[in-house]
């Protein structure tokens, strides 16, 4: 067991060398591509910081799930590498469906490395962020695209031009006001008026 479980975190571990595609693509110099860990561990704080703000609200919130949820989101990058969606347009329903069944096979496939009990209890929350319908997985979900967001501000920032990423915030903007969250809608109009 405790092989397999080595094994889980050295395939995870390749988290922190995959680059994000979608900024390689958009002309981002490769020194400042932020990895899929990169972005895990802020959809993960952003999570912490919404699921507070719900919880001091008055809502009841499973942190623990949530935070897996946000840790969980992006795992099967570690061995199926992460996918820019530009690619998407050319087969949209063949992507979607493609990408769905990648995601879930590859996730599976790496908890199953972990105790039983670990490994369903996982594999649970991961599946629920897929439906996006709970209250913890709608705040990852938009945790996602929230991050985007304040990537993109970073990187028009530190000097790629903002024409770059023309389809970013054409499909960002779309997204922002259909948010559920007012925090994180408060972030994403802020950074999207600046950028």
């Amino acid at each position: 067991m405790a092989d397999d479980i080595t094994s889980f975190f050295l395939e995870t571990s390749r988290l922190k060398l995959m680059l994000r595609s979608g900024w390689i693509f958009s002309g981002v110099p490769i020194g400042n591509v932020e990895s899929v860990a990169d972005h895990s561990y802020m959809i993960s704080l952003i999570t912490l910081i919404q699921c507070l703000e719900e919880r001091r609200e008055g809502k009841e919130i499973d942190l623990e799930k949530a935070l897996s949820m946000a840790l969980l989101h992006d795992i099967s990058e570690g061995i199926s590498q992460d996918l820019d969606r530009r690619i998407r347009q050319f087969a949209p329903e063949k992507f979607d469906s493609f990408k769905h069944d990648l995601d879930i096979n590859a996730t599976k496939k790496l908890l199953e490395k972990l105790p039983v009990e670990t490994s369903a209890t996982l594999l649970e929350n991961y599946l629920e962020f897929q439906k996006k319908e709970s209250l913890e997985a709608r705040i990852v979900a938009e945790a996602d695209r929230v991050e985007v967001i304040i990537q993109l501000y970073n990187y028009i920032k530190q000097g790629t031009p903002k024409d770059n990423f023309l389809l970013f915030f054409e499909n960002l903007s779309k997204e922002v006001n259909n948010f559920e969250f007012k925090l994180i809608r408060k972030i994403a109009l802020e950074l999207l008026k600046e950028g």
